[in-house]
């Protein structure tokens, strides 16, 4: 390889053709001209404001994840630390009309009956 990956990525795909007797050859130069693109572009962006953007970008996804792992935590303990709320019972409001039952049917037979 020469210095400058772009110059021989450059003469790579200058060199590629088709090879009717092996036609893997034809894909092996070009995924070695495709590496010399990427190397080149690597090396350039190494130190550009792009690649430090993108460090910043994972930096902030991996915060974001501990941070939301710790939320999870937090509520499980929270859910674990205090009861649930517990409903009262509804009692008769006086506003309201009782419906008349008769005596022995199947409503009052689950409700415990009162002695006179």
């Amino acid at each position: 390889m020469t210095a400058d990956p772009l110059a021989e990525a450059a003469r790579l795909v200058a060199a590629l053709r088709p090879d009717w007797q092996r036609p893997e050859r034809f894909h092996e130069a070009k995924a070695e001209a495709l590496a010399c693109i990427r190397a080149a572009a690597a090396d350039r962006c190494a130190g550009c404001e792009a690649a430090a953007l993108r460090e910043r970008l994972a930096r902030a996804h991996a915060l974001l994840r501990a941070a939301g792992a710790e939320l999870a935590r937090h509520r499980r303990l929270l859910a674990a630390a205090r009861p649930k709320p517990r409903r009262r019972r509804a009692e008769h409001d006086p506003r309201q009309g009782r419906l008349p039952l008769p005596r022995g049917s199947e409503n009052d037979s689950a409700a415990p009956r009162r002695s006179p």
